[in-house]
C-alpha cells in the first residue's frame, strides 16, 4: 500500500521533547525509519532557530528546514549558526516599540524578549529569562531595544513576554483591545505570550512547506500539543494531538496519541505511517 503521507511536521516542546526536555530512544529510531522512506521530518516551533537546531541534529534531520517563531522565520541551518533563509515574516518595528513601551510602563514585572533572525535579545536579565535560558540552553544578547527599532534593516520576528499566568492573561486582554497594525498574539504556554506578524502561523508555514516540497497540504501529517498548533492540525491531511494537549487542541485533531512522556510522536508515526507502509 502506497503511503499518502509525504511530509511530517512536528511541534517541539510538549511534543518531541519529554517534560524533562529529552528525546527518547524510541523516537530517534522511529524518525530514522521515517527518513528511510524518504518522508522529510520538519520541526515547527515557537522556539528560535538555535533552540531547534540541536534537537534536529539529535534526530538527524538537521538538513531539513526549521520553522521557527511559529512560522515567522523558516530557514536551513548549519553548525556555524549560519542560516539559509527560506521565508521571513518580520513585524513592523514601530508596533514592536509600542508594545514594549506598554509592557515597561504598565506591566513592569513581565519579562520582555525580542527575537530577530538567529538572535535572542534582552535588556536586563530576570528569573523568567534565566528559566528560558535553562530550557533552551541558549544565552541571550543584552542590548538597548531602541537600537533595534532604529535599524531599518533589523527584522524582528518575535516578541516573547513571560510572567505569572494571571499577569500574562491580563496583558493579553489589554493588548487585544489596543489597535496594532499587522500584529497577532498567541499563548504558547499559559504564561508565555508570543507576538508575531499577522500573516504568521503554523498554518501558513504548512502551506509554505507544501510549496517547498511540491506537495499538497493534505499529504502532510502534523503533530502538536498547544493552541498555536491548532491551525496546522486543522489544515494537515492528518492532524495529531498529543495526549498531554488541552481539550480544545484534541477536539480539532484527526486523532489523539499518547503523551510526550509516553512516546506520543513515535506511536503516532508508527500507527499512521510505518504500519501502513
Amino acid at each position: 500500500m502506497a503511503n499518502s503521507v509525504k511530509l511530517v511536521v512536528s511541534d517541539v516542546d510538549g511534543t518531541i521533547l519529554t517534560t524533562r526536555q529529552t528525546i527518547t530512544a524510541k523516537l530517534k529510531k522511529t524518525v530514522s525509519l521515517i527518513n528511510t522512506q524518504n518522508i522529510p521530518f520538519v520541526l515547527a516551533s515557537a522556539r528560535s532557530p538555535q533552540g531547534m537546531y540541536p534537537i534536529a541534529k539529535a534526530l538527524r534531520i538537521q538538513s531539513n528546514p526549521l520553522v521557527s517563531y511559529n512560522g515567522a522565520f523558516t530557514l536551513k541551518m548549519n553548525e556555524d549558526n549560519i542560516g539559509c533563509q527560506l521565508k521571513s515574516h518580520p513585524m513592523k518595528n514601530d508596533a514592536v516599540r509600542r508594545i514594549v513601551e506598554i509592557v515597561k510602563e504598565q506591566f513592569p514585572h513581565i519579562s520582555v524578549n525580542i527575537y530577530a533572525k538567529n538572535t535572542w535579545f534582552i535588556e536586563k536579565n530576570d528569573i523568567w529569562i534565566q528559566l528560558e535560558s535553562d530550557i533552551t540552553k541558549l544565552k541571550p544578547t543584552t542590548i538597548r531595544f531602541e537600537s533595534l527599532y532604529g535599524d531599518e534593516k533589523a527584522e524582528i520576528h518575535k516578541l516573547l513576554l513571560i510572567g505569572k499566568t494571571e499577569k500574562i492573561q491580563e496583558l493579553y486582554n489589554y493588548l487585544e483591545k489596543v489597535k496594532f497594525e499587522g500584529i497577532a498574539f498567541y499563548l504558547s504556554k499559559e504564561n508565555y505570550l508570543e507576538i508575531v506578524a499577522t500573516n504568521v502561523s503554523k498554518e501558513t508555514a504548512l502551506k509554505e512547506l507544501a510549496a517547498y516540497y511540491q506537495i499538497d497540504t493534505k499529504e502532510i501529517l502534523a503533530i502538536g500539543d498547544q493552541f498555536n498548533d491548532i491551525p496546522m492540525l486543522r489544515l494537515a491531511g492528518i492532524g495529531i494531538a498529543m495526549g498531554n494537549a488541552p481539550a480544545k487542541v484534541k477536539k480539532v485533531a484527526t486523532f489523539v496519541t499518547t503523551s510526550n512522556d509516553n512516546d506520543g510522536v513515535a506511536n503516532a508515526l508508527i500507527n499512521s505511517i510505518l504500519e501502513k507502509s
